[in-house]
């Protein structure tokens, strides 16, 4: 039986069509289904019925009415006309608000439409964050690079090794590493930098008499530092730094060679002989040579304590008479006896010719420098054999004197220290020229010193315990550069470091660094075994000579900066050694020069240094003054022209207005003087144009406005009060800072409210055409003469025009509102119009940009006034 049709079923049936479209879309659930319901198709009609009633027009609003009823109404006095407007009206407001119900847009095409918008709104959105991101992490970028190059920068300033690293410590670290400690922790200058600074200002003193009256030296470097250190040797804790004096004061300053390494091996022989002493007088009994013994003595009492520890002599030594006679000639030459250790030679020839028939005649020809016989060639070994090297003293012996091919273990057991070791290379060194070729201990320096380097502080002092005894291995192979890079990177004594330094310029022992920009150097850094950075390499292809410099401009320059502010005088004497040596005169002097403009732009006690000039007109010397000879300065007005107006320059550009004043009125550059002074008030009316106070920039050097007038109109009195001065004055300059002075009081004026005063000292600058007489030819003219004032006067031009027209209107205004206006009041009130119409004309003949909003300002208070 068929089921009755119904509503119901037919809703029923109807959905039942779409349920295999629900599990195919059950992915794309975001598309919603179309659903046609009555409620669907009712809101869509009700929409259709209001847009039709938006869209219709007048004629058909009157059609709503019917005709008959048009008629009745308009018998009774009905506006039927009106009364279809308003039934439209009232239809469209019924239509213009729907209900804000969700409902489903049931169009395709609607839907697509909006979902592509949707995308594209999206995707730009989607872009800005991109681009945003983008910028935000350039731009942290580009800060972090900024901030390492200027961090950078700060450290090298301050002298940061250059083997730290900013990943491994902190910027503290960092900048302590690098500063010499130079004050204890209550901010105390430690003793001993003063005793230094007393020693450098003393050197100083003489090498600037030395200078101006051409005479030598009289100052002793060297014995002054070394009382310095002898006093200072409790706050060193150690003694060993005077040793390195004394191994200083037997280098000649005839440079690197063979004078170099003769001076080392007499200290080391010198240092030999107080060892024997010192183990003579403890063992006074063992040793038993007398009250006044010979050398000879002391050499027996010597190997006696020595051999009597082992409490017999070795079997394996030569011995004549109780006398080790290999060993007792090996300590003379070790001591540097060469003609006792030839006269002992001479006593036992006899006993050694037993041994070695040629020795002695080979020996006479050494000590005496004289070509040996040719039966006894040192590099025969045709007279001895291996076994007559049994004795280590004599194979010692004849190592150190070229005695054929030794080798060095044979003579191991008695060079043993280190000091031992390098006497003897460096004595082999010494006297090559007089050793036999084929002597395989003949060696070179250069060999000794690139061995010594290999080596590194860590093969001398593995602890790191005694950092002083690689150095004076660096000092004794003439590592002189190694030897101060290596001892500034220990903090104990870094000061000693920069005074060795000192005295091995002084000496001539080192070479030192050119600037950066002469292009000698170059800033690429190498160690001496420690990571040092004061050492640099050549860059110049045609120098033979690939040793390192040493940077002493950088080291000298760290040193004064980081000195405290008490002692600026201090600062500048060690600045001064930076002229030290006789090459490259000029280009030292030149960085010296720097330097001291740099120290005094920051300690600011100029009238210290430079002098000052009293009231009557003399001048006063100023401390710097008194070493002037060091810079090649031989004048006060090379004096002005090197390093106060340097000075001053550098002040002017940082906006010092009260240091650039004074440093230029030294320098007796009076009209530069007054060039600043206009260039600072021009700027204080500029800022009172565009902001409407007398403000200027935040820099904490620069004036205020009372400051800077009131030191503007001191200067120009002074200057015009003194007739030596006044004749050297340009009266261009002197004209613009009066009328500048001058429109700073119309402003002033202006600004209490005192207009008919504000006129008077307007009209007295004579820059704007205000005079009675004034036609407009002679407005022409002063239109002209604007393009001949100075830049500070007429990038102010539009703030003096709109001020003094304005007086003008004030004063118009307050004589247009008097209560009694007679004849007299009108006839200035028509010289009021005037003078402001003659403005106008000027302001539009003026041949040069002012901003927009001026010429509209003029404009109004003239149509006011008239």
């Amino acid at each position: 039986m068929a089921k009755p049709l119904s509503l119901s079923s037919l809703l029923e049936d109807s959905r039942r069509l779409t349920t295999h479209l629900a599990s195919s879309s059950s992915s794309s659930s975001s598309i919603p289904a179309v659903h046609r319901n009555l409620d669907l198709l009712e809101s869509e009609s009700r929409k259709l019925v209001a847009r039709s009633v938006r869209t219709s027009s007048a004629t058909a609003g009157r059609s709503l009415l019917d005709t008959r009823a048009q008629s009745l109404l308009a018998s009774s006095g009905v506006d039927t006309d009106e009364l279809a407007l308003e039934n439209r009206a009232s239809s469209a407001v019924l239509s213009a608000f729907e209900k804000l119900q969700p409902a489903v847009d049931a169009n395709v095409e609607s839907f697509l439409a909006q979902q592509q918008e949707q995308s594209i709104v999206s995707a730009i959105e989607e872009s800005e964050l991109s681009t945003l991101d983008d910028f935000d992490r350039q731009m942290s970028l580009h800060m972090r690079l900024v901030w390492e190059e200027s961090q950078k920068r700060l450290f090298e300033e301050m002298g940061q090794h250059q083997g730290f690293s900013n990943a491994s410590v902190g910027s503290a670290d960092l900048v302590r590493a690098g500063v010499f400690e130079l004050v204890d922790e209550r901010k105390v200058v430690q003793p001993r930098v003063e005793r230094y600074a007393k020693v450098v200002r003393d050197f100083n003193d003489s090498r600037a008499n030395a200078a101006g009256s051409s005479s030598s030296l009289q100052f002793d470097l060297l014995a002054g530092l070394e009382r310095a250190t002898a006093q200072s040797s409790q706050e060193l804790r150690s003694k060993q730094i005077a040793q390195v004096w004394k191994l200083l004061g037997h280098y000649s300053s005839s440079g690197h060679g063979s004078d170099l390494v003769r001076g080392a091996c007499e200290y080391l022989e010198l240092i030999f002989v107080e060892h024997i002493d010192r183990v003579v007088a403890q063992y006074p009994h063992e040793a038993n040579v007398g009250g006044v013994p010979s050398v000879h003595r002391k050499i027996e009492g010597y190997l006696k304590v020595l051999f009597g520890r082992l409490g017999r002599v070795p079997a394996f030594l030569e011995v004549f008479n109780s006398d080790a006679i290999w060993a007792h000639m090996f300590m003379l030459y070790r001591c540097g006896c060469r003609k006792e250790l030839l006269s002992y030679a001479l006593e036992m020839e006899d006993i050694i010719t037993d041994s070695d028939p040629g020795f002695v005649a080979h020996l006479k020809a050494f000590v005496d420098r004289t070509p040996a016989p040719r039966h006894a060639d040192f590099s025969s070994s045709s007279s001895w054999g291996a076994s007559s090297l049994d004795d280590p003293y004599k194979a010692a012996l004849y190592r150190v004197l070229g005695r054929g091919s030794v080798p060095k273990k044979t003579a191991a057991e008695v060079i043993q220290t280190t000091e031992d070791y390098l006497w003897a290379e460096l004595a082999v060194v010494r006297d090559r020229d007089f050793i036999a070729a084929a002597s395989a201990a003949a060696g070179s320096l250069s060999g000794l010193q690139a061995l010594m380097l290999k080596f590194g502080p860590a093969h001398f002092d593995p602890s790191g315990s005694n950092p002083l005894l690689y150095l004076r291995v660096l000092l004794l192979c003439g590592l002189f550069e190694h030897a101060v890079d290596y001892l500034l990177q220990v903090d104990r004594f870094q000061v000693e470091a920069v005074h060795m330094a000192i005295l091995l310029v002084h000496l001539g022992l080192v070479k030192t660094a050119l600037s950066s920009s002469s292009g000698h150097a170059s800033s690429q850094a190498v160690g001496s075994g420690g990571g040092g950075g004061y050492l640099v390499v050549h860059s110049d292809a045609s120098d033979q000579d690939h040793s390192p410099l040493l940077d002493f401009a950088r080291i000298i320059t760290q040193y004064a900066y980081a000195l405290p502010e008490s002692s600026a005088d201090d600062a500048i004497n060690y600045l001064l050694l930076l002229t030290l040596g006789p090459t490259n005169v000029a280009e030292k002097r030149l960085v010296c020069e720097q330097a001291i403009v740099r120290v005094l732009y920051e300690r600011r006690e100029y009238a210290h240094f430079l002098g000052d000039i009293n009231a009557d007109g003399t001048r006063q010397r100023g401390y710097l003054e008194r070493y002037l000879p060091l810079l090649g300065i031989t004048s006060h007005e090379q004096f002005s022209q090197t390093i106060v107006r340097r000075l001053a320059d550098r002040s002017r550009d940082k906006g010092r207005l009260a240091d650039t004043v004074l440093l230029y009125n030294l320098a007796e550059r009076f009209n530069t003087v007054l060039t600043v002074l206009c260039k600072q008030l021009g700027e204080i009316l500029y800022a009172y144009g565009n902001t409407g106070s007398f403000a200027v920039s935040d820099n904490a050097d620069t004036m205020g406005l009372d400051d800077v007038e009131g030191v503007a109109r001191a200067v120009l009195l002074h200057y015009k009060q003194r007739e030596h001065i006044a004749q050297l004055l340009d009266s261009r300059a002197v004209n613009t800072c009066s009328v500048l002075l001058t429109v700073m009081d119309f402003l002033a004026l202006y600004r209490k409210g005192s207009y008919e005063a504000a006129l008077q000292v307007i009209e007295s600058t004579q820059l704007l055409p205000l005079a009675k007489t004034i036609g407009t030819a002679e407005v022409g003219q002063y239109a002209e003469r604007v393009r001949m004032l100075d830049d500070s006067v007429t990038r102010n031009f539009a703030l003096i025009l709109v001020a003094t027209m304005d007086t003008l209107t004030k004063l118009y205004a307050g004589l247009k509102e008097s209560s009694f206006l007679d004849s007299a009041k009108q006839a200035v009130m028509l010289e009021l119009r005037k003078k402001a119409r003659c403005l106008m004309v000027f302001s539009g003949m003026i041949q040069f940009r002012m901003p927009s909003d001026t010429y509209a300002k003029l404009n109004r208070m003239d149509v006011f006034m008239n």
